[in-house]
């Protein structure tokens, strides 16, 4: 559960560490103009649902500790790529394509690790501390973009490759993702599930809440059709999208 509280705490800072420069980052060091840097900031949120929409079944097939790992991996990839960038191109793959679908492999499946992970009984209190957890990240990431691109001043140049204020914010950003990398290497696929007991008197002055076992958790894999259908066909999902 710890794991999975630092990984959201990374993922938060370099989330919203780069969505804070976003634009100004685009309109500093490549060259667009604001309309275009807005129009690509909102590409690049729409892809990260659209991209989550359609390829929610391959989280199905991974599971929880493939798919942490396979995500961050991309994102750490996609953020370097970023981060030494000099053509628009090679920026555009990565805001439009590669790091939402990185996005869309952590951000969604760090919430069903902490349902994974809890009981009943302590579940409302681990979502709280998760979101928490979130908006400390969030909070951080203020001051330390401040840092990068008040203190340290250094004008970009389109032409070539520089060191900028921007680009030392996104620099931050992989130096999380190579702690989440880490972190998440060490995850397992496990599920912690609530066995009642009543062994002893003091078991019943205590309400009977039983232990928690932890359990080796096996992925069922489907094909996309096969989960789909099964979905579509539930009254959970449709209240849900309504």
């Amino acid at each position: 559960l710890w794991k999975a509280y630092t990984l959201k705490f990374l993922d938060s800072y370099s989330y919203f560490s780069f969505s804070v420069i976003f634009t100004l980052f685009l309109s500093e060091d490549f060259g667009y103009t604001d309309v275009q840097a807005g129009t690509l900031y909102g590409i690049w949120g729409a892809a990260i649902t659209v991209l989550g929409l359609t390829t929610g079944w391959v989280i199905d097939n991974l599971g929880v500790a493939s798919s942490l790992r396979w995500g961050f991996v991309l994102s750490l990839i996609s953020r370097i790529w970023i981060l030494l960038a000099t053509s628009r191109t090679a920026l555009l793959f990565n805001i439009c394509l590669l790091l939402p679908m990185a996005n869309c492999l952590g951000i969604p499946v760090l919430t069903v690790a902490i349902r994974r992970y809890t009981t009943t009984h302590n579940r409302g209190f681990a979502f709280g501390l998760f979101y928490s957890i979130m908006n400390v990240a969030a909070l951080l990431s203020g001051p330390m973009v401040d840092v990068c691109t008040v203190w340290y001043k250094r004008e970009a140049d389109t032409a070539k490759w520089s060191l900028t204020g921007y680009r030392l914010v996104v620099l931050t950003t992989v130096v999380a993702n190579v702690l989440a990398v880490l972190v998440s290497w060490t995850v397992r696929e496990i599920k912690v599930e609530t066995r009642k007991h009543r062994n002893s008197d003091a078991d019943q002055e205590e309400g009977g809440e039983g232990r928690e076992d932890v359990s080796t958790f096996e992925v069922s894999a489907g094909s996309p059709w096969q989960i789909v259908s099964e979905t579509v066909r539930t009254r959970v999902f449709w209240r849900y999208l309504a």
